[in-house]
This record gives structure tokens, sequence and C-alpha cells, in this order.
């Protein structure tokens, strides 16, 4: 496998892994450690504005990356996780770590963003699925990574050098893509102009229905990044991270053996399967029951793993090369306001009553279902079908 992509692309895996290592390295500590700050039904905006801030800064880092290249995009948004991480220990008030979680924010709203427009830039058509595939593993990686060790960094070092060690650490994934070559071809100098945006910058036509469908079925994702420590909390399950650990093994492994299945059946194909798993995840948790709690993490790790790939490597073929930034923004901009409205609505549902959690992921299943009818009778078929 190592010879069938450049080493721009490994050191692309590499970079992602350490970004989303740093960011995802504070996610399990932040409803306590808001709710320490006295800002306990603030819940939903640790995550809420994080994704509203990535969202609006899709549009400009999409047209950027078409612009003046993928790799200043790039390291932009790792900076910003490096000068966010550094001012968490600074900024003790609510209000003002409300105001670090937004801009911090910026960071998944430019680095995700110049990395998929990059790898597009380098993978022949044939192999998008599986290199979305191989990409998303170093993203799940991170994640896995960042859930893993935050509970023994607070413990054994404090919630202060958390914060600093997620910056190093976001710092390491920077310097990997300062000695990267840009793959845009004559890609311009920043202008104030490059600024200014226009309507096909903000929501490109061609990535609508992978966009509608990731808008739709990754509300679940932002409703258990939110919810979940409470939820596990609830069941009495003491390691608030387990769940996400467990989604994100399955998704790895997912995506370790059916990666490549979009570009061989289609994209519209795999998306059909990893909707209908996120349907079944949501309904398990409806339940409330610790078996079909660990259930439910097995299940969503199918459906991420399944459906990510295809509808990234679904923006791309729609894309065909050009302006594939602005492109891959469209992507990103539904991802953060499904992100946002999961993350939002479920706690607003939850109203830290864990009896409520039943209605939270029922109306979460009900909106997978209906992305699930979007793909039956929505969909153009002729733009999707299995590559040759």
């Amino acid at each position: 496998m190592l010879k069938k992509y450049p080493v721009q692309f490994w050191l692309l895996c590499l970079s992602t892994w350490l970004f989303f290592f740093s960011f995802t390295l504070l996610v399990p500590e932040l409803s306590d450690y808001i709710t320490s700050l006295g800002g306990e039904d603030y819940k939903g905006a640790t995550i809420g504005l994080f994704t509203i801030a990535a969202l609006l800064s899709r549009p400009i880092s999409g047209k950027l990356a078409d612009v003046i290249g993928r790799l200043p995009v790039m390291i932009f948004g790792g900076a910003v996780c490096v000068v966010m991480s550094i001012l968490y220990p600074l900024f003790t008030s609510v209000f003002g770590f409300l105001v670090l979680r937004f801009f911090h924010g910026m960071s998944t709203g430019f680095m995700p963003t110049g990395t998929v427009a990059y790898l597009a830039d380098i993978i022949p058509k044939d192999k998008r699925g599986e290199a979305m595939g191989l990409i998303g593993i170093m993203n799940n990686l991170g994640m896995m990574s960042g859930y893993a060790v935050s509970g023994y960094v607070v413990q054994y070092l404090g919630l202060t050098n958390m914060f600093w060690l997620s910056g190093v650490i976001a710092f390491l994934s920077v310097a990997i893509v300062l000695g990267m070559e840009e793959s845009l071809p004559n890609a311009a100098k920043l202008r104030v102009t490059h600024f200014k945006l226009k309507i096909e910058d903000l929501w490109d036509s061609r990535a609508k229905e992978p966009a509608i469908l990731m808008m739709l079925t990754v509300t679940m994702f932002g409703a258990i990044i939110t919810l979940i420590p409470d939820y596990s909390k609830g069941l009495g399950i003491l390691n608030k991270g387990l769940f996400i650990s467990i989604m994100t093994v399955t998704t790895i492994l997912t995506r370790l053996l059916t990666s490549k299945m979009s570009d061989v059946r289609g994209r519209i194909f795999s998306c059909k399967i990893g909707t209908a798993f996120w349907i079944l995840g949501a309904v398990l948790l409806i339940f409330r029951q610790i078996e079909l709690f660990y259930l439910s993490a097995v299940f969503c790790g199918f459906a991420s793993g399944t459906n990510s790939p295809a509808l990234f490597a679904w923006a791309v073929d729609v894309a065909n090369g050009q302006r594939a930034g602005r492109a891959m923004a469209t992507l990103f901009i539904a991802l953060e306001a499904g992100i946002t409205i999961g993350a939002f609505a479920s706690a607003f549902i939850y109203n830290n009553h864990f009896e409520n959690f039943t209605f939270v992921f029922l109306a979460i299943a009900a909106l997978n279902v209906g992305a699930l009818a979007y793909l039956f009778f929505g969909v153009e078929k002729h733009e999707v079908s299995p590559l040759k």
C-alpha cells in the first residue's frame, strides 16, 4: 500500500493525526471544565461555538485554498490551534472560555479544508474513496488518541498542562506541513480582494447532494460529542471517553475493510449502508441501557467508517479538479452545520435530565431517516455511478 501513494500523502496523514489529537485531547474534559467555571447551562456551546466558527470560516478557507494554495490554509488552521490551546489557562471566566472555543473552531475551518483539497490534487479518481478512508483513519486515530489519554493527562499533569500539551501537538502538525510542497499550480499571493466572497464561494451547488446528506447524518455525531460524557455518567460508566473510543476503533476497522467500496459500488450504495447504521445507533441509545450503549458505539463506528469516505470522495468527484477547495468547503460547511445542530438541539432537549436522552436520540434518528429517504428518492443517481 505504501507504494500506491506519494510521500506527500503519508505526510498529510501524519499531520492529520496530530491535528485531530490536539483538539480532541480537550473534548472529554470540557463539560466538567465549564461546569467548574459556573457554566453548566452552556455545555452545548462548548462544541456548538467551535463548529459555528468552523462553519463561518469554510467559505474563506475554500476560496483561499483555490487561490493562494493548499499549504497556507493548512498552516493557518494549525497555527490557530496552537495559539488557542496556549490561551485557555489564561481565560478562566465562562465568557472568556467560550470566546476561545469560538476562535479555536477556526482551526478546523481551515486545516481540513486545505488537507482534502491537497489530497484531491495528488490522488487519482479511482483511488479517492480509499485515500479518503485512509486520511479518515488518521482523523479517527487522532480523536481516539485524544479521548484515550485525556483523563490520564488531567490526572497526572493537570488541566493547565493538558491545554499546553494540546498546543505542542498542534505545533508538530504545522511543522510537518511546512516541509511539504504546494500542490496548487500558479498559486497567487494573498491580497485583500481574496476575502471578498461571492455566492458560489459560500455554496458550491455541485456538492449539494453530499452536503445535504452530511448535514443530516452528522447531527448524531454532534449529539454524541456533546452529551455522551453525561450519558456515560448516568449509566455509571467512569470512563467518559469509552463510547468514542469504541466507536473510533470500529470506524478505523471499517475504513480499512470497506474504504474502497464506494470506488467499486458507488458513493450512494456506501452512503445507504452508513446512514442505516447511524439510525440503528441512535435507536439503541433511546433505551438508556448499558448493553445497548456499547452496541450503539459499534454501530456508530460502522456508520462513520462507511459514510464519511464516500461523501468526501463524492464531493471531490463532482468538483472534477476545478475549484476543489470550494467544493470541499461546501461539504465541510454542511458538516459543521450538522454538528452544530446536533450539539445545540441535543443539549436543549436533554436539559440536564437523564430521562430526556430518549427524546434526544429519537429526534436524531428521525433526521437520519430523512437522510436515508433522500438517498433513495432525492439524489441524482447518474452523478455518482460506480467508477470504472
